[in-house]
Order: C-alpha cells, then structure tokens, then sequence
C-alpha cells in the first residue's frame, strides 16, 4: 500500500513539470503599453516642434531662449526682487545656491522647472500689469514682476 501514494506524487509531480516546462506556441512580446486617463481630443496636429513650451494658460510662459533680462537667485533671494521687462522680454533666473528654486507666479499660471545650483530658467511675458511671484519650493522667497506694455 505504500506505493499508491508514492505513485500518485510522482505523477502529480511530473504533470505539474510538464506544464511548466510545455509551450502555447505563442511567442513572448513586450506588454502593451498601459492606457492613459487623458481624454481623447479631435485637435488637429500642429507644425510646432516638440521642444516648444505648451500654450500660455495666463500671462506668460516658460522659455527655453536666452534671457534679455537677467535675474539671480543667490541666498535664497531673487535679485533684484522686482522684476522691470517688457512684454516679449525673456526673462532668466540664474540659480547660484546650493538649494534648487523655482519662480512661479503667486497665481501659479506660470512657473520654471526647479532650477538646481548653476542651472538658468526663464519666463516671457505676453501681458503687461504687475505680477507677483515667488519660489514654489521656499514660499518666503517673493517678488514682483512689472511687464510694461
């Protein structure tokens, strides 16, 4: 009687081994990519390079141009902390801290990417008024931008 147990495992064991080993003939590809929440839009393509920054939701946008108006950002200070430009004017943050800042707009329409030690960001303006902003990371660090028309 102890060869039926010994037997039953051993075939247990082999068909589980075959199974494992066996093949569906299909072959293994990489998964497909996984679906994304955005909602799909009837927009037609546009001719703008990828590199562009999107549409301007408020008064201005970011700026990948070299600036015409130059702003460092050194002791956890914008310098100068009122910011004067003209509309159309790029206007550059050179962070020279160790810390990395950013300069957003206190609306938080517009803002740059965190701007490590070394690393310039900028800002162009389509809109003339006055416009307060700060870092988004040290909210104590604050300022004014003054676009003319």
């Amino acid at each position: 009687m102890t060869r039926r147990p010994l037997l039953a495992s051993i075939v247990i064991a082999a068909a589980f081994g075959l199974a494992a080993c066996g093949s569906s003939g299909q072959t293994v590809t990489d998964p497909p990519a996984a679906p994304t929440d955005a909602p799909a839009t009837d927009a037609p393509a546009t001719d703008a390079p990828a590199s562009e920054p999107p549409a301007a939701v408020g008064p201005c946008t970011a700026s990948t141009d070299a600036g015409t108006v130059a702003v460092s950002i050194e002791g956890f200070a914008f310098g100068p902390s009122t910011v004067e430009a003209k509309v159309g004017d790029i206007i550059a943050f050179t962070n020279v801290d160790s810390a990395s800042h950013t300069a957003t707009l206190d609306d938080g329409d517009c803002t740059t990417d965190g701007l490590g030690k070394g690393e310039t960001g900028a800002l162009v303006f389509s809109e003339a008024g006055s416009y307060p902003f700060h870092c988004r990371i040290h909210p104590d660090m604050t300022g004014t931008f003054e676009i003319a028309g």
